[in-house]
């Protein structure tokens, strides 16, 4: 039997259904460009009702991009709080930068088995730009263009699994530097650059090495040191400030009575 024919209002209504359906994407990829750019610290607040009001669409909307972003543990659900942007303690920062290690050496030596002249020259293209931003001292687009190139390095090895990998780590990264230290500790252009000559010279295990290196010197620079903060306990705090806060005299007083 031959399907009827969409009315009017059927065909009208399809494409703002087909909308509405794209948006948990679009706030989950706004959200990861803003954290990407600094634009989102960590710790920032993420109402629901803004995106509500942005997008036109309801709280169920909504949710769906916050649970994707919470699994890629980009935010953070607190009950009765709200949703923020992750603030990444020192286990999860150390955790990012080990996984990095163990997947970017292999993007490498992937790279060097399939790269093509115009993916070198990509590379080299990106790193100039990186240089250009550190050279008139625009940080925050240096920062962004630093994560990009680790981001590009995993799209031409043609991985798909690994530059889906690769892309939420480099987003959490950006949490990382914003948490623990300044745009001044991030990726540096040159070692960018070094990679790339190694990578048009086909050379897999020095150009796997220099990766090592530049993740080993990112880990340094963030988190060498780091220490947790610990919260002093009741009795140090009792301890300390009855020895200097209370008259000599007082103590004896307390004690005669005790």
């Amino acid at each position: 039997m031959p399907k009827k024919p969409q009315t009017g209002s059927s065909a009208a209504e399809a494409p703002e259904t087909a909308s509405i359906d794209r948006v948990p994407d679009e706030i989950y990829d706004t959200v990861v460009h803003a954290i990407l750019d600094r634009a989102l610290d960590p710790g920032t607040k993420l109402p629901e009702d803004v995106f509500c009001n942005h997008y036109g669409v309801s709280r169920t909307i909504v949710r769906v991009a916050i649970q994707r972003l919470q699994q890629d543990r980009l935010v953070d659900v607190q009950p009765y709080k709200g949703c923020f942007v992750v603030v990444p303690d020192l286990k999860e920062a150390r955790d990012i930068i080990a996984a990095r290690k163990a997947i970017e050496p292999y993007i490498i030596r992937r790279l060097v088995e399939v790269a093509t002249d115009n993916d070198v020259a990509a590379l080299k293209s990106h790193v100039d730009a990186e240089d250009s931003a550190y050279h008139r001292n625009d940080q925050r687009e240096a920062l962004r263009l630093s994560g990009q190139f680790h981001i590009l390095l995993s799209e031409l090895a043609d991985n798909g699994v690994l530059a889906v990998y690769l892309s939420n780590l480099i987003c959490r990264s950006a949490l990382v530097i914003a948490t623990y230290s300044d745009v001044t500790a991030c990726c540096k252009a040159h070692d960018h650059r070094q990679l790339v000559q190694l990578l048009m010279a086909r050379d897999a295990p020095a150009a796997m090495k220099q990766m090592e290196r530049h993740l080993d010197d990112i880990e340094r620079d963030l988190l060498q040191d780091e220490k947790l903060e610990e919260k002093p306990s009741l009795e140090s705090v009792l301890t300390k400030y009855s020895r200097s806060a209370v008259p000599s005299t007082l103590k004896k007083s307390v004690a005669v009575k005790g």
